[in-house]
C-alpha cells in the first residue's frame, strides 16, 4: 500500500503550461524570436517564442518581475520588478546574460524609484532610467497649491555613477499646459512618459499625458521640439488625425523616420489605433505621415501597446489593451498584409513585445542545473539545496527547478525531477 500511494503522488503532478494562445495567422513572419512578458491572474510569464511558435524558454513568477522584458542594447536581457512603494525588494530593473545569470540590477539615485516603461543601455555601456515624482507647482488659475506629475530622467555611465538628471519642469513651463487640464482635481498627471528613444545627443521621449512626443538635448535638458500635443512645433502633412493621441513607444528608425504606436483611447471620441511613421524635417518643422496601419478590426487600444520595424521592413505591433480581448499580436508587412497574428486568452496583458535573434548560451533542459545535459541525481541534490538556502529566486533557477511551472520551488518540482530520472 506505501508503494502505491508513493506511485499515485509521483504521477499526479500536473505542469501550469504557456498561455494557450492561438496563431490565428502565419504567412511569411519575420524569421526571428519572439520576446515578450505577460501578466495573467496573479503570474508573469516572461517567454521567447520560437520561429515554430513554440514557447523555447519559458519562466513563470508570482513576483511581478518581468516587465518591459527585451533585449537591450547592451546585448542583455532587461526586464522590470514592480513593486509597491516602500516594499522590500524596491522596483527596480534587472539585467540577464545569456547564461541565464543576473549580472546586475539598476535603480534610480536621488530618492527616485525607477519606472518600468522603459530603460536604454548607451553605446558605451551606460544606461538611462525614468522616474515620476508628485511636485508641488502653484497655479495661479486654481484654488490652492496642487501637485503635479513630474518626469525624471536620470543618465548613468556603466559604474551607476549620475551623469544626467532632467526633470521636466525646469525645462518646460506648466503654464503653457494648463488649458489642458482638468483644474478642478488635487492633482494634474502633467507628464506620463512611456519610452525613451536617443537620438545622438538628444532623447527622445514620449509623453502619453499630453498625446506629445518631446525631443531635448542629452546634456543640458533643453528641449529642442515638441511633436502632437498642445505645444506641437510641427505642420504635419498628409496626417489628418495631426498626430498622436495617448501614445506609447516613440522610436527613430534607420532611415531617419519617426515610427510611434498611436493608441487613439482617450476623451470622448477614441479612435482606431495605428502604427504611424513620420519623416520628419527638424529645420522646418514638418512632420510627413508616410506609413500608417491600424488593424481591420478596427482595435482601440486603452493603454500600453509598442511597435517595432522588423529588418526586413515588417513591423511588429503589440496592441495593447482591447476591450474584450487578451494580448494581441500582429506582424504585418509594409504592404499591411498581415504575416503573423496571435491572440491570448481574456486577461493576458502584454505590455511589449519584440523580435530578436539573441539566444542563451547554456541548454534549456528543465531540471539541469548543472548544465552537464542531463536529469540525474546531482541536479536532485543541487535542487534540493538550493530551495532550502532560502535565496531570491532568479531566472535561472526558476527556469531549471521549477519543473511544474507553478512559480515555485517546492517538493512538488523535487517529486516531478524524480519522475524524468525514474522514467529515463
Amino acid at each position: 500500500m506505501k508503494r502505491f500511494v508513493i506511485i499515485l503522488i509521483l504521477f499526479s503532478i500536473s505542469y501550469m503550461s504557456y498561455l494557450d494562445f492561438e496563431i490565428t495567422l502565419n504567412e511569411n513572419p519575420y524569421n526571428q524570436d519572439i520576446f515578450v512578458s505577460h501578466r495573467y491572474e496573479d503570474y508573469q510569464y516572461l517567454s521567447i517564442i520560437d520561429t515554430a511558435l513554440s514557447p523555447k524558454w519559458y519562466v513563470v513568477l508570482d513576483d511581478n518581475k518581468g516587465w518591459d522584458f527585451k533585449v537591450n542594447n547592451n546585448n542583455h536581457l532587461s526586464y522590470y520588478r514592480k513593486q509597491p512603494e516602500g516594499a522590500t525588494p524596491t522596483s527596480s530593473w534587472y539585467i540577464m546574460n545569456s547564461h541565464m545569470q543576473e549580472v546586475d540590477t539598476l535603480d534610480c539615485a536621488n530618492g527616485y524609484m525607477a519606472d518600468y516603461h522603459d530603460i536604454q543601455y548607451t553605446e558605451d555601456d551606460g544606461y538611462i532610467l525614468m522616474a515620476y515624482a508628485k511636485q508641488v507647482i502653484d497655479i495661479p488659475e486654481t484654488v490652492s497649491v496642487d501637485t503635479v506629475n513630474v518626469l525624471i530622467i536620470q543618465e548613468f555611465d556603466q559604474n551607476h555613477n549620475l551623469l544626467f538628471e532632467w526633470n521636466n519642469s525646469d525645462h518646460m513651463n506648466i503654464q503653457d499646459y494648463v488649458p489642458s487640464f482638468n483644474l478642478n482635481t488635487p492633482h494634474i498627471n502633467w507628464t506620463h512618459g512611456n519610452s525613451i528613444e536617443i537620438d545622438g545627443d538628444g532623447l527622445i521621449i514620449s509623453n502619453r499625458a499630453m498625446s506629445e512626443v518631446i525631443k531635448y538635448n542629452r546634456y543640458n535638458g533643453s528641449v529642442v521640439w515638441t511633436l502632437g500635443g498642445p505645444l506641437n512645433d510641427f505642420t504635419f502633412i498628409n496626417d489628418p488625425l495631426n498626430g498622436p493621441h495617448k501614445q506609447h513607444d516613440a522610436r527613430r528608425l534607420e532611415n531617419g523616420n519617426l515610427m510611434i504606436f498611436d493608441n487613439g483611447h482617450g476623451g470622448n471620441n477614441p479612435r482606431p489605433a495605428r502604427v504611424s511613421e513620420y519623416e520628419i524635417d527638424e529645420q522646418n518643422l514638418t512632420a510627413t505621415l508616410i506609413w500608417e496601419y491600424s488593424h481591420p478590426e478596427g482595435y482601440v487600444s486603452q493603454n500600453q501597446g509598442s511597435s517595432q520595424r522588423l529588418e526586413n521592413g515588417n513591423t511588429l505591433i503589440s496592441w495593447g489593451g482591447v476591450a474584450g480581448h487578451g494580448s494581441i499580436i500582429t506582424e504585418v508587412s509594409y504592404n499591411k498584409d498581415i504575416q503573423l497574428e496571435l491572440r491570448y486568452p481574456l486577461g493576458a496583458a502584454t505590455y511589449k513585445v519584440r523580435k530578436s535573434d539573441w539566444d542563451f548560451d547554456i541548454n534549456l533542459i528543465d531540471g539541469d542545473l548543472n548544465l552537464d545535459g542531463v536529469i540525474d541525481i546531482l541536479d536532485l541534490i543541487s535542487s534540493v539545496n538550493y530551495i532550502l538556502s532560502n535565496n531570491e529566486h532568479a531566472p535561472f533557477y526558476y527556469h531549471k527547478i521549477d519543473v511544474n511551472k507553478d512559480s515555485s520551488l517546492d517538493v512538488l518540482d523535487l517529486v516531478e525531477m524524480i519522475n524524468i530520472i525514474i522514467s529515463s
